[in-house]
């Protein structure tokens, strides 16, 4: 009895000590979520669950209970209620900003220790639905053409209803992270290898739309919805295409590198590849249930 005491001792110390981690994104519809490996073992198969109807919409919670039940029950029926969890964002919840540093009405000549208050005192007009005041903003640099700054922003509210989903999920949340930054790690492997003239545009597909961003030399230049059917998609599509192209000074047949995440119906994806005014190529999340989780991942295993 003793040594069974020992035992279940030592593996709840040791679940403390290397906690599973479990990456989880978050969409209006759908939940999807996997076990990050450990050393030398493989690559879970991802979780891929339908989210209750009228849980969240917009990326924000609208039954905070029903949503964080939910999530709980999940993880405690795969048996990962003690795991490290990492989240995504839901892009319609998130923005964010590609700034010169410093900014033209900064005194600044270098990157300031708390990059975020300097922001909020600068008050910048960043575009945002809110007022800098009432956003959680996080600051970084990056490196790429005349951009120094990357800006992410969330309303604090809406922050607050998510860490009250997790909260009410009982799990042990790690780390919260925008869609948009888990899909430009997700993608650097690719964005670090095309030179600097090189637009390398992701279509993810979204329920009826498809969500556009645009990277160069590593940095976001531009996001836009593609909204409506098939036809209009690509319509909207060439029509991004050639006012980039314009933008950029580049010649008509200028070095775009066009990326589709998986997520279509496999007839629709035919369609969309044989339609598009530029070859598609589709991405290979590298076993992951989506981009986002690569991204994550990846993250995760930088710490």
């Amino acid at each position: 009895m003793v040594v069974a005491r020992l035992q279940e001792e030592w593996q709840t110390l040791r679940s403390e000590l290397f906690p599973t981690k479990v990456v989880l994104d978050l969409s209006d519809l759908v939940l999807t979520a996997q076990r990050l490996p450990k050393a030398n073992q493989p690559l879970d198969a991802p979780w891929i669950v339908p989210l209750p109807a009228a849980t969240c919409r917009g990326g924000r919670p609208l039954q905070t209970e029903a949503l964080g039940d939910f999530i709980g029950d999940l993880l405690l029926s795969y048996g990962e209620i003690k795991a490290l969890l990492s989240v995504v964002l839901p892009a319609p919840a998130c923005y964010w900003r590609a700034l010169q540093w410093p900014l033209a009405a900064s005194p600044l000549s270098a990157w300031p220790l708390e990059p975020a208050r300097q922001l909020r005192e600068l008050q910048p007009d960043l575009g945002l639905p809110f007022a800098l005041e009432q956003g959680w903003l996080d600051v970084m640099p990056v490196q790429g053409g005349d951009v120094d700054a990357l800006v992410v922003a969330i309303e604090r509210q809406l922050l607050a209803d998510w860490l009250e989903v997790f909260n009410i999920a009982g799990v042990h949340l790690g780390r919260l992270v925008p869609a948009q930054v888990a899909w430009m790690v997700g993608l650097q492997e690719r964005l670090l290898a095309a030179d600097s003239t090189t637009l390398v545009g992701l279509l993810l597909p979204e329920p009826q739309a498809l969500r556009l961003l645009v990277w160069r030399d590593g940095v976001p230049l531009y996001e836009r919805l593609l909204s409506g059917e098939l036809e209009q998609w690509l319509g909207q599509l060439e029509a991004c295409l050639r006012f980039l192209r314009w933008q950029q000074g580049m010649q008509a047949t200028g070095s775009i590198e066009l990326l589709l995440a998986a997520g279509l119906a496999a007839g629709l994806q035919e369609r969309l590849q044989l339609g598009c005014p530029q070859p598609l190529e589709l991405l290979d999340s590298g076993g992951y249930g989506n981009l986002a989780l690569r991204g994550l991942a990846l993250l995760e295993g930088a710490r």
